[in-house]
């Protein structure tokens, strides 16, 4: 009997987790965490006790993936929502130098920070240009141009845009911490913009600016 509603329950979860897609499995958020933690339990009751019917546990399981896949698209479709429920990236170090009143807000210490750095081979934190503390709690780091390694472009074998653009209007919305970030003007922006024949942001998809000053349109098909 137990093995038949483990079986039962195991199937379930697993239909239910490729349901809710790989954003899930590749990023645990809070509120993946929460789900996953809920999923967790509502599972373990009717396998504690088979007096307790498979449905106390399924129908827990099914609400909370319903509502993960929901929410799911509900962010791709509001940056506000996404922010509010994801969070959002932070700079932790920014040529070369810590940003403690960041660190705080974390509530990362500077051994924590170091780990960080040495689970990506970073042993001087002068060759970081920026290192940014992502939602799902991972370290994204920008070498200092001169800590890179040698590129084909560096050769001159290669010509096109910059190792790093950044996401600057995302869905017809200007994203001003990116702008401020990279140190480019709206006003910047929008005359390169104009160069490309681009009056009205509500027509771009994304547009991103990469290190050289180029920017580079994905425009909306409609």
């Amino acid at each position: 009997m137990l093995l038949y509603r483990s079986i039962i329950l195991f199937a379930v979860s697993l239909f239910l987790v490729r349901f809710m897609g790989k954003r899930t499995i590749a990023q645990l958020s809070p509120f993946d965490l929460i789900v996953i933690i809920i999923m967790g339990s509502a599972i373990a009751i009717p396998l504690e006790d088979d007096k307790i019917k498979l449905t106390y546990g399924i129908v827990p399981v099914i609400v909370m993936s319903v509502l993960n896949y929901g929410l799911s698209l509900a962010i791709t479709k509001n940056r506000k929502l996404e922010n509010f429920f994801q969070g959002t990236s932070t700079v932790l170090v920014r040529n070369g130098e810590v940003i403690i009143k960041n660190m705080k807000k974390e509530r990362i210490t500077l051994a924590d920070l170091l780990i960080l750095l040495r689970e990506k081979n970073i042993a001087n934190i002068n060759e970081i240009e920026e290192a940014t503390i992502e939602p799902n709690g991972k370290l994204s780091i920008i070498k200092k141009k001169e800590a890179q390694p040698v590129t084909p472009k560096d050769l001159g074998l290669w010509s096109s845009q910059g190792i790093f653009p950044t996401l600057i209007v995302d869905r017809g919305e200007v994203l001003h911490n990116n702008l401020e970030r990279v140190g480019a003007s709206i006003d910047q922006i929008i005359t390169e913009l104009n160069k490309k024949g681009i009056k009205d942001l509500a027509k771009i998809k994304t547009a991103w600016l990469d290190e050289e000053g180029n920017v580079y349109v994905d425009r909306n098909v409609n």
